[in-house]
């Protein structure tokens, strides 16, 4: 029966439950759901609605176009599934830089239809003697030429990753203590999330090679270092192992994020103040030189004595255009 109520279950990831939360339950009454539930689990979120099918069909379009990244599957369909259909759809080669991206993709992709055209699974790079060779000498050239930090030392593996395979995406882990840097590097940059103690890596980095293949906005969290760049100093800080703090000092907090918002404002701001004031200064010496060859038909010899009239109070001169105001 066409009226029949059905019950759908969406899939978002590395989105807030309130605000999925907040978006179904104003299409609660637009589209006439009977029942809107939602569950969390860290990053991910499952939002259940219950409607005749045709509600549902509407709803989900809507939430899709409201969530374009967030939104990944539905049903059964997990962040894996979802992530092999991505790059097969897309036709982009993956190739993991180090053996724990390998062992947190590999058990997850192997099975998934058509991921075999795109996945090597190591054979032709991390698991290969030689390119694994290759790609550490490449890594390492670079590294000697700047002092890096672990965060940028793993994306410069990456890097390395896509010239020794010709791959369009390269993935890479990295584990720290009470945490784990999942990265992914493209031909414009590279994404990275440090994924605490609590949360799984895999998952989040099933996402993010998920959105890279798809072309989508990454998450709020995930941070991207374009092509040529260096990730910041605060996320390196973030990335160093911890040190015993002193007494009456606090550790730092998980997120990074928070930190760089609760940060003082660069002091080069400061710094642009004298600049800004010769600007303006000169600007202003340029309009009265500018009135004063007005005023002077274009001789300023003439300044001297026309200012001591003015000031006796004599009258300017007959000028076009000029004015004593």
């Amino acid at each position: 029966m066409d009226g029949a109520n059905e019950s759908w279950v969406l899939r978002f990831f590395g989105v807030q439950e309130a605000e999925v939360c907040r978006a179904a339950s104003g299409l609660a009454g637009r589209y006439g759901l009977t029942q809107v539930e939602s569950r969390s689990q860290g990053p991910e979120t499952l939002l259940a609605l219950t409607a005749p099918a045709p509600a549902l069909h509407k709803a989900e379009g809507r939430l899709r176009r409201t969530f374009r990244a967030g939104l990944y599957g539905t049903g059964e369909q997990t962040l894996a599934d979802c992530a092999a259909r991505a790059l097969v759809k897309r036709d982009r080669l993956l190739a993991c830089g180090d053996k724990l991206a390998l062992e947190l993709l590999a058990p997850r992709l192997e099975g998934r239809d058509g991921v075999d055209r795109v996945f090597d699974f190591g054979a032709g790079s991390c698991e290969d003697p030689d390119a694994a060779a290759r790609i550490e000498a490449l890594a390492l050239r670079r590294d000697k030429k700047e002092t890096a930090g672990p965060v940028a030392r793993e994306l410069d593996r990456l890097r390395a990753t896509l010239k020794v395979t010709k791959a369009d995406l390269a993935a890479g882990a990295l584990s720290m203590e009470k945490r784990t840097l999942v990265a992914v590097a493209g031909r414009k940059g590279s994404w990275f999330y440090l994924a605490g103690a609590g949360e799984n890596p895999a998952l989040w980095l099933l996402d993010i090679l998920r959105r890279a293949a798809e072309g989508r906005r990454q998450s709020p969290e995930v941070c991207f270092v374009p092509r040529g760049k260096r990730p910041g100093p605060l996320w390196e800080a973030q990335a160093a192992p911890a040190e015993s703090a002193a007494p009456g000092e606090e550790e730092t907090p998980e997120n990074p994020a928070s930190t760089e918002t609760s940060l003082p404002a660069p002091q080069t701001h400061r710094r642009r103040w004298p600049a800004r004031l010769a600007f303006v200064l000169g600007v202003v010496a340029l309009a009265g030189l500018a009135a004063a060859l007005r005023v002077t038909d274009g001789d300023l010899t003439a300044l001297p004595s026309l200012v001591q009239s003015m000031m006796e109070g004599s009258q300017l001169p007959a000028h076009s255009g000029a004015a004593l105001i």
